[in-house]
């Protein structure tokens, strides 16, 4: 019978077709890649590229490796120093160092240059603040100064005064000419503070061909403003003073003789004076405008005065000289 079953079995192996055996792609086991040999494709970095990226200061030591872009030749740094370079390295990991007039020359390994933006940082600016509150300094002069300042006046005159004192139209016009010696601070304050001291001298004409000749010697305080430019370049000032003379005195000389009356009088002086540098301090030109008040205290004869109220107005111009 053993043999009935081994026929059997030949025949079916005999019979049966050939079927080639293939394998799935998806059965094929993948072997694994080691990274550490795995090599990236290498993209070129264009020079354009490289100019466009912006620059960055770096600190690099001695004995580094510097190549030079043109000749390829290699050179080794002598001391430490500071450079630029381009943000940007190139496909081979080479940073371009930047000349003072931007053009590369060399060019050094990325691990040569160390960035020194975060040292450079010095100061941050806080995301809120408070803003200081302003502090302002008074600063007051330590010593007084005093300026001298000589000054002459010429003015024109009208006299009410003069006029009813002479009981004569003609007396009421005259010629005044003053010089004075004035001295005033040289602080940092709006006002500046003086006195002066001032001789007058007037004289007005009288009807038949007399005239009259006015004198006094007065004193008392100045004022001064500080130097405002209204106008570019064209500084002006404003001054005022206010004296007093008990030596005033008019003469008049006629046909008749010369009659002599003694007053006391007060003025009030103002003035704009534009002041003009030179080898001795300053030059003073100014426009001015006087009120003067007569009380007579003396006279050689009985008068009527019914102007005692009325003043002396004068309006003319000044020159002075500030001795710096």
């Amino acid at each position: 019978m053993a043999w009935i079953f081994l026929l059997f079995t030949a025949l079916a192996f005999a019979q049966a077709p050939e079927t080639p055996v293939t394998e799935d792609p998806k059965d094929v086991p993948k072997e694994p890649v080691d990274p550490r040999n795995h090599v990236p494709p290498i993209r070129k970095i264009d020079v354009v590229a490289i100019r466009n990226s912006g620059t960055q200061l770096g600190a690099m030591r001695p004995g580094v490796t510097l190549v030079e872009v043109r000749t390829n030749r290699s050179f080794k740094l002598s001391r430490a120093m500071f450079v630029r370079f381009h943000e940007l390295q190139d496909e081979a990991g080479f940073k371009y160092l930047v000349n003072k007039d931007g053009t590369c020359t060399y060019k050094t390994a990325e691990h040569y240059v160390e960035p020194i933006k975060d040292q450079l940082a010095l100061y941050e600016p806080p995301l809120r603040y408070t803003p200081a509150p302003v502090i302002t300094r008074r600063v007051y002069d330590k010593s007084i100064t005093l300026l001298p300042e000589a000054s002459f006046y010429a003015g024109y005159v009208v006299s009410s005064f003069m006029e009813d004192l002479y009981n004569d139209k003609e007396a009421g016009r005259g010629i005044s000419n003053q010089v004075g010696a004035h001295v005033f601070t040289a602080w940092d304050l709006p006002v500046r503070v003086g006195a002066v001291l001032h001789y007058e001298k007037a004289a007005y004409d009288l009807s038949g061909g007399g005239s009259v000749t006015y004198s006094a010697f007065s004193f008392g305080p100045q004022i001064k403003s500080r130097d405002t430019d209204f106008v570019a370049d064209f500084p002006l000032r404003m001054q005022a003073n206010f004296r007093v003379s008990p030596f005033a005195r008019a003469t008049a000389t006629s046909d008749t003789g010369s009659r002599t009356y003694r007053f006391n009088s007060a003025d009030l002086m103002a003035s704009v004076e534009h002041p003009v540098r030179n080898g001795w301090g300053e030059l003073v030109i100014g426009l001015f405008g006087q009120l003067q008040w007569l009380n007579l205290k003396d006279a050689p004869d009985v008068v009527s005065i019914r102007a005692s109220n009325n003043t002396n107005k004068s309006l003319g111009l000044s020159v002075s000289q500030v001795f710096r």
